[in-house]
């Protein structure tokens, strides 16, 4: 991963033509800057006076990178506050800091430069107080022999220095770059770009767990370090997302060199930085598949597999980053494979018919059912449950078809038992649709038995697989059969008390044959057995006769298909003809 961010930032450089130095530096966002000019003479360090001008474009020049609030910056440039502390500080402090240290070069020209500034320190602050009076948001910095910071050694070699100080506690000579795979002078094995990179924790450490080793365990010159740390940047601007409650970074991958991609990469930049009009475009199409806000991920299906993509998620805790899930070496031709088959899902299951149009599937549809284990939990504790079938889309890993069925039977018998008849049925489509779409992946797989040819063979293929056996569909075609009763007793006696006889939606093989017998009783009951609700009792109990001795079916099971037919019931009137009739 850390090679996919690197070669990243190494091309983002070289397009923006921007130094490893210049892309250290910050914008100071300040309108002057006020200079300390100093000259080399024979008697030393000279100070010659003060000047000032507005800040220009190429902010780069002035060297400016922020540090602790409370110390002093990376370089000798710092914003005014009150001026005496600014230039205690941030300019004073930056070179008594610089002092201390033992790997600093050309330590005597700086306590020299140090000296002066002290000596005159009185003359400095009224010429500078003097200057500043008429202006806002000013910088102070020095200028040596009239070069800018950027254009001294003296300056810009420190910098580096202690921008990488970190980072060097533990390092190495004349070692192999693991990135650029090169031997240099250092490389450095406790990089500090991600956070997410510890090495207190065993996981991150080899050599006999030894923190001074550490080095072997990734080791990185300063130019790739240089490269990772324009990577990430450029990744957290442009392809950092929130993915219901949970933070990603998009990783792009080039699985070809940039020579022989040629304008591949040219495109995929191209994408990354003008997506906010992309994205929009992709939610008026509803072609988005993460959320329903409109995401990339359709433009990159579209790409040629040149390109892999990387999911990272994470949590922050406080200040670090820990790593819930990469999802590695995504290709295009995967991603369009999810797009088809959720085009597919959307004609059939989320068809809405009083708009003629499709409805729009994503990952959403999912963490309905994976959120929370109990409504009253503060933090979502399934989480890990959601990434579980988030990565095996993308990575057409195997899912265990009870193991689904377990959590989404337990949010759609919430909605039963709350008798909220609109979310009831929503969250049976979100649940089919989200069993169609991961069967159409490959990601669920049904063995099935011998089956009877039925008229409603139509109705079962929307299932794909699931309604391979007979007892399948007879359970389907039962819970067809009591969504009619239901709609019968609503109208003669305006509830609907055979709800009770469906046992919360926890009926075993017992209780569902035996629930057969009592709809058609229902039915005679309230003079309402028509001929095509007794051929339907017919071909249910046809089903019944012919299924297997020992069902293989899960409690969930029983009650996921039957609640399919509770919701598919208007297409099965369709077949039935039962449109023609008049309830009774």
């Amino acid at each position: 991963m850390i090679e996919s961010v690197a070669t990243l930032g190494r091309y983002v450089l070289e397009k923006s033509n921007k130094s490893v130095l210049e892309q250290m530096i910050e914008n100071p966002n300040y309108d002057y800057c006020m200079f300390i000019l100093l000259s080399e003479t024979e008697n030393g360090i000279e100070f010659t006076g003060v000047d000032y001008e507005e800040v220009s474009t190429d902010y780069s020049k002035y060297l400016f990178r922020s540090g602790s609030s409370r110390g002093a910056n990376f370089s000798p440039t710092a914003k005014i506050t009150t001026l005496s502390n600014t230039y205690d500080q941030k300019i004073l402090g930056w070179f008594r800091g610089v002092l201390k240290e033992k790997r600093i070069n050309n330590k005597e020209k700086l306590e020299q430069i140090y000296d002066r500034l002290v000596q005159d320190q009185a003359s400095i602050l009224a010429a500078v107080s003097e200057k500043i009076e008429s202006l806002d948001k000013c910088l102070i910095s020095v200028k040596l022999n009239h070069l800018y910071p950027v254009e001294n050694e003296l300056f810009t070699e420190t910098f580096l220095y202690l921008i990488n100080k970190k980072d060097l506690e533990l390092s190495a000579n004349n070692q192999i770059c693991s990135i650029c795979k090169e031997q240099k002078d250092t490389v450095i094995g406790k990089m500090s770009a991600f956070k997410f990179y510890t090495l207190d924790k065993p996981g991150f450490i080899t050599g006999g767990f030894q923190e001074e080793t550490a080095w072997r365990n990734y080791p990185v010159c300063l130019e790739c370090k240089s490269f990772v740390e324009a990577g990430k940047e450029y990744i957290e601007n442009h392809l950092k997302y929130q993915f219901y409650g949970l933070p990603y970074l998009l990783i792009p991958s080039f699985l070809i060199n940039k020579e022989n991609t040629g304008e591949d990469f040219e495109v995929i930049l191209e994408i990354f930085e003008n997506q906010q009009k992309m994205i929009q475009l992709s939610k008026e199409s509803g072609n988005s598949i993460m959320t329903d806000e409109g995401d990339l991920l359709y433009i990159l299906s579209e790409q040629k597999n040149t390109i892999s993509l990387k999911f990272l998620f994470m949590q922050k805790i406080q200040s670090a980053e820990r790593i819930l899930l990469v999802i590695d070496d995504v290709l295009p031709s995967r991603l369009q494979k999810l797009f088809k088959s959720k085009e597919e899902v959307e004609k059939v299951i989320l068809f809405k018919k009083e708009t003629n149009e499709p409805g729009h599937f994503h990952f959403g549809f999912f963490r309905t059912f994976f959120a929370k284990s109990d409504e009253g939990k503060k933090n979502f504790d399934l989480n890990k449950y959601f990434l579980t079938i988030v990565e095996s889309s993308f990575k057409a890993k195997q899912l265990d078809h009870n193991f689904l069925l377990k959590y989404m039977m337990k949010e759609i018998r919430k909605e039963f038992l709350k008798e909220n008849e609109q979310n009831f049925y929503w969250k049976i489509k979100q649940a089919m649709a989200c069993l169609s779409f991961l069967e159409k992946i490959n990601v669920l797989q049904f063995e099935g038995g011998q089956i009877i040819m039925s008229k409603f063979s139509n109705i079962f293929d929307v299932f794909g697989k699931q309604l391979n056996t007979n007892e399948k569909r007879a359970i389907f075609l039962l819970g067809s059969l009591t969504q009619i009763l239901l709609e019968v007793q609503q109208k003669v006696r305006n509830s609907k008390p055979f709800l009770k006889q469906l046992m919360g939606l926890k009926m075993d093989e017992q209780s569902i044959k035996g629930l057969l017998p009592k709809v058609i009783n229902k039915f005679i009951e309230y003079d309402a057995y028509t001929k095509s609700r007794q051929e339907l009792a017919e071909e249910i109990s046809s089903l019944f006769l012919q299924s297997n001795e020992k069902w293989k079916l899960s409690i969930d099971e029983i009650n996921y298909y039957f609640v399919c037919g509770m919701s598919l019931a208007s297409k099965v009137k369709e077949v039935l003809y039962e449109k023609e009739e008049v309830i009774q």
